[in-house]
Parts: structure tokens; sequence; C-alpha cells
């Protein structure tokens, strides 16, 4: 049977995630209009407030990421849950001296930005997670498929059409060079595996770089090989413009079918392993040996003791840049009237830190309750904990946290600004879900 990895991040939306604050906070929509909104280069004015782009029930599905900038790239659902025609790019941005939505007593260290353009066309999939702007992949025919770059709020041919192998799917990255690189999986003989095919970017055209079957894909599915600048990993497979396609770990961990999962490169010879059920194994020897972490961030000891993984708590990668130290994100659900999310790293040593814990029930004025659906990792150690977006009498924005710098925002209301090129040639819809005060983040106090 032929075997089909879904080309889209999960979700981590939990069921009954709705997580209360420690302190009360309320954040009008008019002070955070002020604030820096609109990326777009060119003069004041350049940009249109944008109308009707998306509401709480819209779907925000991440295209690919641009780990040297900290752009994201997300196709955007309509309002009411209806069809989307909107990409909208968010900007983690510069340094900032302020930043709206922050509280005034915490030094701000960034004002995220967020822009739109119209999505003409809907077929694109294996968006990059890489040091680039993001490359997706179009079909273009039967084994065809033609990458395609995001660059000036347009999609531009990035060379030749490729052609691949009758793929389950296909993957567009980078190595650490800036170079671009396509990958195809299709189903392999053996059970558990795929077979890999790979091509690099090189002089304006798509050269074959072998391919190799391979296990343990994760998303991304294909990321910047750690120690490799011209190479790119897939799941146990490490492809290079220096060299062969190899295997770069020895083994994995030694778990039943039903719990096989996602394998990590880490710098050095470190290598990590988490299992469908959110098991974290480590590997310091490029999985000669693996061992079960049993580290929690609520005190250590065996992970099966008390607490129930699965139903008290859960663990999750955050999607994106995976580069450098493993990074993990928990659910803390062993108190239902104080749910968190916790964000962890593993440092040298393998000495688990917790970086922040977040609270993430972010209820507006007319209702809506925002719990975090996605974690991000746009770039090295800055965070995104995105809860959706939500729509005001003034347009849509998008609702979020960001850890950087050793700093949690409180919740921010980004406001998504409509490209220059883009308004012009876009037709003003109705602003869903008016409301007459702007968008207000209401906090509980846990009782």
């Amino acid at each position: 049977m032929k075997r089909v990895i879904s080309l889209l991040p999960r979700t981590l939306t939990r069921a009954g995630l709705r997580l209360r604050s420690a302190a009360a906070l309320a954040l009008a929509a008019a002070g955070l209009m002020s604030a820096p909104a609109s990326g777009a280069a060119g003069p004041a004015g350049s940009a249109a407030p944008a109308a009707a782009i998306c509401d709480s029930t819209a779907a925000l599905t991440v295209i690919g990421m641009d780990t040297e900038s900290g752009m994201v790239l997300f196709a955007v659902g309509g309002p009411g849950g209806g069809a989307g025609s909107w990409l909208v790019g968010l900007d983690a941005g510069a340094a900032a001296a302020a930043s709206a939505g922050t509280a005034s007593d915490v030094a701000p260290v960034s004002a995220p930005r967020a822009r739109a353009w119209p999505e003409r066309q809907t077929s694109r999939f294996g968006g990059s997670v890489g040091p680039g702007p993001v490359v997706a992949l179009q079909p273009c025919g039967a084994d065809c498929l033609q990458a395609v770059r995001f660059e000036h709020g347009e999609w531009q041919p990035l060379g030749e059409p490729v052609t691949v192998p009758s793929a389950g799917t296909a993957t567009a990255a980078y190595d650490a060079t800036g170079a671009p690189w396509l990958v195809a999986l299709t189903a392999a003989s053996q059970e558990g595996l795929v077979q890999a095919f790979s091509f690099r970017y090189e002089g304006r055209e798509w050269k074959s770089r072998g391919g190799l079957a391979v296990t343990a894909v994760s998303q991304p599915q294909a990321v910047p090989a750690p120690g490799q600048r011209d190479g790119v990993v897939t799941g146990t497979g490490l492809f290079s413009a220096s060299g062969p396609p190899t295997t770069w770990v020895v083994g994995l961990p030694g778990v039943p079918p039903a719990r096989r999962g996602q394998l990590l490169a880490l710098p050095g010879a470190g290598a990590a392993y988490l299992s469908s059920d959110g098991v974290a194994y480590l590997s310091a020897d490029s999985g000669k040996t693996w061992r079960r972490s049993t580290w929690t961030p609520w005190g250590g000891g065996d992970t099966t003791g008390m607490w129930r993984q699965g139903i008290d708590y859960g663990i999750d990668l955050p999607f994106g840049d995976h580069r450098g130290e493993l990074r993990l994100v928990w659910f803390d659900r062993r108190s239902a009237a104080a749910e968190r999310v916790v964000l962890t790293r593993l440092g040298p040593g393998g000495v688990w830190t917790e970086l922040a814990a977040a609270p993430t029930d972010v209820t507006t004025r007319n209702g809506d309750h925002l719990p975090v659906s996605q974690v991000l990792l746009p770039r090295g150690d800055s965070w995104i904990l995105l809860s959706g977006c939500a729509a005001t009498a003034t347009g849509s924005g998008l609702v979020l946290r960001t850890f950087e710098k050793n700093q949690l925002s409180e919740p921010r209301f980004i406001p998504i600004v409509v490209a220059a090129k883009a308004a012009s040639e876009s037709k003003r819809a109705p602003n869903p879900r008016r409301s007459r005060e702007g968008l207000v983040f209401v906090a509980h106090d846990p009782p």
C-alpha cells in the first residue's frame, strides 16, 4: 500500500485547551493599531488595512518559513470557515524600542508585522523551512513538479520543471549555504520505509543528488543538515552536493510500529527521536545507543508515574527551525483550572531547561476563545504561540504571543495589512464580525 506522508504541519490544538492567566489583561485594539503593522517596503501609505481576510473561524496553514529573516508564510482560510484566497506573511520584525500589546514594565524585543497578498492558485504544497525565501512546489503534469519561490509578494518559477517518480509527497528545502533542494518521497518495498529522491538547485538548474530508502521522516520533511553545509537530512537520510546519499544514524529506538515517530539531527553526534505517542528518546553517539528521557517541567522521575502521558500532559515538536538544540513544547493538563503550554530546550550535557510557561486562553470582547493552535519556531530560539486570526471593526489580525531573548510577551493583536500592489488589485469585502470597540483580550485569574 502506498504510504502518503502529510504535507501540512500538525495543528497543536488540544481538546479542552482553555487556559487561564494569572494576571488580568485588557488590551484595546485602538491602541494596537498604532504599532508598526506592515513590513512592506516603501513610503508611508504604501499599505492598506486588510478587511475581511479572516476571523477566529479561519484556518491558518503554514506554507513555509524563511529561517534567516524569521518570516512565516500562511495560507489563510476565509471568514466563517469559507474558502480563502489570501497569503499572509508574518515577519517577526527587528528589535524595537516599543511594541504595542506588551506590558509597559517589560522591555519588548521585536515588533511583529503581518502583510497579505491575494492567492490566485491553491495547488502549491511542500513549502520550505530554511535560510531563504519560501520555496513551494506545484504540479505541472504527470510526474512533473515546478518549484516556485515567493519573492516581492509573488510566486516566481525557480528553474525548469523537474520530472520525479510518482511520489506520495514532495517538499522543498534549503541547505546551510542557501541552496534550494527538492526531495520527493514515494513508497519503498520494505514496510516502514519510503524512497527519497533528491535534487539540488545549482547553476540555475535542478541536478539530481541521488536516492535512498529512509524512515522516521519528521516535520518539516527536509531540513539543513547539521555539520554538512551543502546537505539536507530527511528522516534517516543525508543528501549532499559533496558526496553520495548516506544514512546518518546507526540505529533507532526499538519501538513497535504503532509508536514509530520522527527523527531529528542535533549538533555533533546528537540525535533525538519523538515517538508518535510523545515519548522523547536521546542519543549522543549517532544512534548507537538511545535513552528514554524521563524529565518533566514539574520535576524529574519516571514519566509513567502519577501523571499519565497523553492524558495529564502531552509532548510535541514545535514546527519550524530545528537547527541547534532540541526544543519541545509540553501541554500541561494536570489541572483543568490552570492548563499551560510549556516551552523547553535541551542544553549541553543533556540538561533540560524550562524556558517559559504560557496560559493561552485569549478571550475577545465579542466572546471568541482563542487557545493556542500552533507553536512555531521561525528562527533560532524565537518562538511564536499562535492563537489564530481575529476580526475587528477596522480589519483582521493575528493573535499571538512571542518568546525571545528570555522574554514571553503578553497576547498581541498584529493587524494584517494588504500589501500596496495587492490593495490596488483586490476588492474590499464587508468586515466579518464587526465590533464597535475593537478587539479586547480578556484573561481571568485562576479560582
